[in-house]
């Protein structure tokens, strides 16, 4: 009892003394420092990289003499006299360089500079304006202005020019050193909220800073193109498409694998009876080949760490999946940089990390879970499936229809880690005629519960009457779901795009 007691004082305690987000966001809005030095059009200040962001503008003041209060005698502040404006230009660790972009009077070291926010959007609860109105003046309702304050279900986070530049957490208390509930205990409900309907279905999407701006950016490969999109709140904007070269398309990642501060799309392709995948970025709006004929279907198994887990995978029809090798991709040049080690029955197209334990849907759709070379888990009934497949030769005459695994996602769920993992049930038309046909998909969730306890569990509410081809979570939070479905002819064929909204019951 008495260290349920001290774990809870500290948890009051730190609640107590947690700094405000609204003292945070009038801190960030009211920044300043001294000019140090004052040279041709230029001038240096000392403030570096964690206080300033290149494309800023601040506001040069002459410093007067103190005032101080004629009854109390206290003092007040200087007198200030503006001088000038400038826009940092280049930003070092402990100062900075910018331009003179108008002049209203000399400036010299010594001078003040303060950050000069006109230009303030806020996008949120009118709960949260409120508040924030509060200590940031002129801030308006809306988006498209050089500064926006985000609301989120825990902080407030601040872009600058599209650039997430910081977030401020509200205060919470500490979560105690006490055994909580489990997702395991918990029912959760999904509902899904279309998007956006989509021309034809989607093979396979993903999302990333294609443009090296900081927004992410929705990918998503068709079977004959890719096409790139803005993602709004509510839908999505078409910004590029590139046509892929002749073979089947089977599945798309998207990851910062080469040397530029931006991501990299890796299309997965089979052109023949074996693998034959390209490397695409973003020039402008264009996308351009940067690698192609790569015999390996690719993947990048953790995100976070996406130069130590790009790797590839062999492919084709008489072997299927074959050997597993690490790559580098520097300029244009990729190359094999030794074998990945991976346990049996590894498939890199549904491939991924939770956290520590390496996930993926093997070739009977068992969902299985190693933490190094240790199993810890396997699913007893059958997953993956989905509208990625080529067609594969059978003896002299016969073919099948080789079907590709949706790869799975990792997100929040109610302050848990989790991962989701995709099931789609085949129609009667596929399990007796082989013909690729899907009646409904399901998001599956799966939780460590402590070290190598894996819970496993559906989520309600969140199938959907379409194969699901794939489940992604956004860096704000947003759980997307891209589905296919097939009609009776190919025209009939279609996709769409929901969002998933998670709650427990």
């Amino acid at each position: 009892m008495r260290k349920l007691l001290v774990v809870l004082l500290i948890a009051i305690t730190s609640s107590v003394f947690a700094q405000d987000p609204m003292e945070n966001i009038k801190k960030f809005f009211s920044r300043e420092g001294y000019v140090i030095k004052v040279e041709k059009g230029q001038v240096l200040i000392d403030m570096g990289r964690d206080q300033v962001k290149v494309g800023e503008e601040f506001s040069v003041f002459e410093e007067g003499k103190e005032l101080f209060h004629p009854i109390t005698g206290k003092p007040l502040g200087k007198e200030r006299k503006k001088v000038g404006e400038i826009k940092i230009d280049q930003v070092e660790d402990n100062f900075s360089r910018a331009k003179v972009i108008k002049e209203e009077g000399r400036i010299k070291v010594g001078d003040k500079v303060v950050l000069s926010a006109k230009d303030v959007c806020y996008e949120g609860s009118e709960e949260g304006f409120f508040k924030i109105s509060s200590v940031v003046e002129g801030i308006k309702k809306g988006s498209g202005c050089a500064y926006t304050v985000k609301e989120f279900k825990d902080g407030y986070g601040v872009e600058f020019l599209g650039s997430p530049v910081a977030f401020y957490s509200i205060p919470q208390v500490v979560k105690q050193q006490i055994e909580r509930a489990s997702l395991r205990d918990l029912r959760l409900l999904a509902r899904s909220r279309l998007i956006k309907a989509l021309p034809s279905i989607p093979i396979s999407a993903d999302v990333g800073d294609l443009m090296g701006n900081g927004k992410e950016y929705l990918a998503i490969l068709y079977s004959g193109r890719v096409e790139v999109y803005e993602l709004l709140k509510n839908d999505i904007i078409k910004r590029s498409t590139y046509s892929l070269p002749a073979g089947s398309a089977v599945n798309l990642v998207v990851a910062r694998v080469g040397k530029e501060d931006k991501d990299y799309i890796i299309v997965n392709m089979i052109s023949g009876d074996k693998a034959s995948s390209l490397i695409l970025k973003m020039v402008g709006d264009s996308l351009v080949p940067v690698k192609t004929d790569i015999p390996y279907i690719m993947g990048v198994l953790d995100k976070s760490k996406p130069k130590e887990t790009f790797v590839g995978q062999s492919f084709d029809f008489d072997n299927k999946f074959g050997k597993v090798v690490r790559l580098s991709f520097e300029g244009d040049n990729l190359k094999e940089v030794g074998i990945y080690s991976v346990p049996r029955g590894f498939r890199i197209d549904s491939a991924f990390y939770y956290k520590n334990y390496l996930v993926f849907t093997d070739g009977s759709g068992r969902v299985r879970v190693f933490d190094g070379s240790n199993e810890v888990f396997s699913s007893d009934e059958s997953f993956g499936g989905s509208y990625s497949y080529v067609e594969v030769a059978v003896g002299s005459a016969g073919k099948i229809n080789y079907i590709f695994n949706p790869r799975g996602a990792v997100g929040d769920i109610l302050g848990f880690k989790v991962a989701y993992v995709v099931k789609n049930s085949a129609g009667i038309v596929q399990r007796f005629l082989d013909i690729v046909k899907y009646s409904r998909g399901d998001i599956f969730i799966l939780d460590e519960e402590r070290k190598d306890i894996i819970n496993f569990k559906q989520l309600v509410g969140g199938n959907l009457e379409e194969a699901i081809q794939s489940v992604i979570f956004t860096k704000d939070g947003r759980l997307l779901v891209l589905t296919g479905r097939t009609g009776t002819i190919p025209i009939q064929n279609k996709g769409e795009l929901y969002e998933i909204e998670i709650r427990a019951l």
